[in-house]
C-alpha cells in the first residue's frame, strides 16, 4: 500500500513539475528589410541551379540575404525576348534591386535602368559606360583569369605546344587568350602558345575543327574561352586524351557534368560571380553604391581557377603549390600579367622551379572560398 501511494505521489510531483516548467522559445526569424528587396533575372541559357553565372549570381544574391536580411527572389527566363517582360514585372512586384545575368541582358537591363530611376540595376558581365547612375556593370580581369590557366597549361605540356580556342574577339576574350598566351610562357619560355577566335559563341563544329588544328601541331593541353564554340573545342579535345581547361565557371560541373573524359579537364578560369554580386548589393545596403563599373580581380577575390576535380591526382603538388604561388602574387599586386591591354609588356619569365615574388599582406586562395 504505501509503495502505490509513493508512486502516485511521485507521478504527481512530475506532472506538478512539467506544467511548471515554462515550454521552450523558438528563436524569431529576422525581420527582412523593406526598403531593398532583390530580384535576379536569369537568362534564357540555364536555369538556377545550372552551374553558371545563372547559378553563381543567385548564391551570391542568397548571401547578401542573409548577411543583411533582405527578401532575394529570382524569375527565370526561355528567350531573349523575356528579358524586358521579366524585369519589368519584377519591378512592378516591388523589387527595387534588380540583377541581371549576361551579357546578352545588358540592352534590356539599360533600358529598365533609364525608365526607373529609382531602382537599382546589377548587370553581371554588362559594360555600359552611357548607362545612368543607378545601374552598375560587374566586369573582372579576364587577363588573370586566362594567365592562371596558361600557367597550369605551361607546366602541364608534355609538347611544349598549348592552345587556347576564343570565340568573337571582343575585349574580353582578347583579354583571356593575352593573358593564357603570357601565363603559358611565364613559368615555360620553350613553350609554343597557339590562339585562335571564332567567329561565333555557338558554333560546335567551329570549336572543334579549330581544336582538331592545334592538336595537329602538337598541342596537348586545350583552353577553350568561347562559350558553346570553346566548350565543344575542349569536349572533343579530350575525347582524344588532351587535357583541357574550361571558362568562367567550372565545366567539371557542366561541361563535363556527365563524367565522360571528366578526368581529362585540369580546371577552369573562373569568374567570381558570386563575389561580384554580393558585393554590389553591399554596397547598395550600405549607401557606398556609385554606380559605372565594379571590376573584380585576384585581389577582390574575383578571379582564380577552379579545383583540379578528378585530374587532381595527375597534377603534381609542385604545380599546385606552383599555381597558387602566381594568383597570390597577381592578388598581391607583385605580379601582373601584361595582358591587361593591346601592347603591354609581358612579365619576365620565372627560372625553372622558382617562385614568383610575394607581398606579405597577399591574400591565400582559401580566403576566396565560397561560403
Amino acid at each position: 500500500m504505501k509503495k502505490r501511494v509513493s508512486q502516485a505521489w511521485l507521478w504527481i510531483l512530475l506532472l506538478v513539475v512539467s506544467c511548471a516548467a515554462p515550454a521552450p522559445t523558438a528563436t524569431p526569424a529576422p525581420t527582412l528589410r523593406s526598403d531593398f528587396r532583390v530580384a535576379v533575372v536569369l537568362n534564357a541559357e540555364g536555369t538556377i541551379r545550372d552551374g553558371t553565372f545563372n547559378e553563381y549570381a543567385y548564391v551570391g544574391a542568397s548571401q547578401a540575404g542573409r548577411d543583411f536580411n533582405l527578401e532575394v527572389a529570382y524569375r527565370e527566363t526561355v528567350e531573349d525576348k523575356d528579358y524586358p517582360i521579366a524585369i519589368s514585372a519584377m519591378i512592378e512586384s516591388g523589387y527595387n534591386i534588380i540583377v541581371t545575368v549576361g551579357f546578352q541582358m545588358q540592352e534590356a537591363t539599360v533600358t529598365a535602368a533609364v525608365n526607373h530611376p529609382q531602382v537599382y540595376f546589377i548587370g553581371v558581365d554588362q559594360l555600359a559606360p552611357e548607362a545612368p547612375a543607378n545601374f552598375v556593370g560587374i566586369q573582372f580581369a579576364e587577363d588573370q583569369a586566362g594567365f592562371l590557366v596558361g600557367a597550369l597549361a605551361g607546366m602541364m605540356t608534355k609538347t611544349n605546344v598549348v592552345g587556347v580556342v576564343g570565340g568573337v574577339e571582343i575585349p574580353p576574350v582578347q583579354r583571356f587568350v593575352r593573358g593564357f598566351v603570357n601565363g603559358a610562357r611565364y613559368v615555360n619560355p620553350q613553350v609554343t602558345a597557339l590562339s585562335v577566335y571564332t567567329t561565333s559563341f555557338a558554333d560546335p563544329a567551329q570549336g572543334r575543327e579549330q581544336a582538331d588544328a592545334m592538336i595537329v601541331q602538337g598541342a596537348d593541353v586545350i583552353f577553350g574561352a568561347g562559350g558553346l564554340t570553346g566548350s565543344s573545342a575542349i569536349v572533343h579535345a579530350a575525347a582524344q586524351g588532351k587535357y583541357v581547361i574550361g571558362v568562367d565557371q567550372d565545366e567539371f560541373r557542366t561541361t563535363f557534368a556527365s563524367g565522360k573524359d571528366a578526368d581529362r579537364i585540369l580546371s577552369s578560369a573562373v569568374k567570381r560571380v558570386d563575389t561580384g554580386v554580393y558585393t554590389a548589393i553591399r554596397n547598395i545596403v550600405e549607401r557606398t553604391f556609385s554606380g559605372g563599373t565594379l571590376t573584380l580581380t585576384a585581389a577582390s577575390c574575383g578571379v582564380a581557377y577552379a579545383p583540379f576535380n578528378a585530374a587532381s591526382s595527375a597534377v603534381p603538388d609542385s604545380v599546385k603549390a606552383r599555381l597558387e604561388a602566381i594568383w597570390r602574387a597577381l592578388a598581391g599586386g607583385t605580379l601582373q600579367t601584361g595582358a591587361a591591354n593591346e601592347g603591354d609588356t609581358p612579365p619576365e619569365p620565372l627560372a625553372p622551379g622558382a617562385l614568383p615574388p610575394i607581398a606579405e599582406n597577399a591574400p591565400r586562395l582559401s580566403d576566396c572560398a565560397r561560403s
